[in-house]
């Protein structure tokens, strides 16, 4: 580790860098119920607030956040965390979603998988593939479905976005004429409500393009089936992101389930 004289010799911009990658570490220990030695954090807290290219109004944020650190040392790892996104914000180094330190819970590695399937029918965006993959497995989708002309999971934003769930829900490619499921059904406008969505406990949802929404042969497919569900709006775009649509579907479909 380095030492803080070490980083006082540094140029600021390198040390204020070395700073947030050194209090990233510390969060990862303490997530792992490693102790930071207290007197090299105390110190290397110090060396941030003591910075001459921070703003006076971030200096006294992080003396503010010395301080809090010395009454609650139980607050070091939120302490840690709000201190490097000041660094980076400072840096023009802002994270994107990928790169947020997130948090398991304990026992999750036992994942439960539920029979549920989803459809994307051409979804484009390589982002909002890898964030339906995210949101699919905490909600325990057995299989993802994907057509041609949606983002391959491979592709590395989708990769970043999954946090690693591509690697954990199997998913293929398959024509939208081939799904094998008799209880089929459509996120799509024009659907019954989705608080009021009579859900099949076992079946596959259609998730439609972010631009065209759901094709007609699928539509064709899920109108013989279950139908459509929609999700109420009252803004002016009368739509929202189509993998934030997803999350508020699955919360639905979820709770259907394990409520029966």
């Amino acid at each position: 580790m380095i030492t803080i004289r070490k980083l006082t010799s540094l140029p600021a911009v390198t040390a204020l860098r070395k700073a947030a990658r050194l209090l990233q570490g510390f969060e990862a220990d303490i997530k792992l119920g490693k102790i930071p030695n207290p007197i090299y954090l105390k110190d290397l807290l110090s060396f941030i607030a003591s910075s001459p290219i921070l703003a006076m109004e971030e200096s006294i944020r992080i003396e503010n956040l010395i301080s809090e650190y010395k009454n609650n040392p139980d607050k070091t790892l939120r302490i840690c965390n709000s201190l490097r996104h000041i660094l980076l914000t400072n840096l023009n180094e802002a994270p994107a979603d990928w790169d947020l330190m997130t948090t398991t819970i304990a026992g999750s590695e036992k994942r439960q998988i539920l029979p549920m399937e989803i459809y994307l029918d051409d979804i484009r965006s390589p982002f909002n593939v890898g964030s339906i993959f995210r949101t699919s497995e905490s909600f325990g989708i057995s299989k993802i479905l994907i057509s041609e002309g949606t983002a391959s999971p491979t592709h590395r934003r989708a990769l970043r976005t999954s946090m690693g769930c591509t690697d954990i829900i199997p998913w293929e490619k398959r024509k939208c004429r081939n799904l094998q499921n008799r209880n089929i059904f459509a996120l799509e406008l024009n659907g019954e409500p989705v608080d009021q969505f009579r859900f099949p406990d076992n079946g596959i949802c259609i998730i439609g393009s972010e631009e065209l929404g759901v094709s007609p042969e699928c539509l064709l497919i899920a109108d013989k089936s279950f139908g459509r569900v929609s999700i109420p709006l009252t803004g002016t775009k009368g739509s929202i992101n189509v993998s934030v649509a997803f999350g508020i579907l699955m919360h639905n479909w979820y709770n259907r389930i394990v409520e029966t």
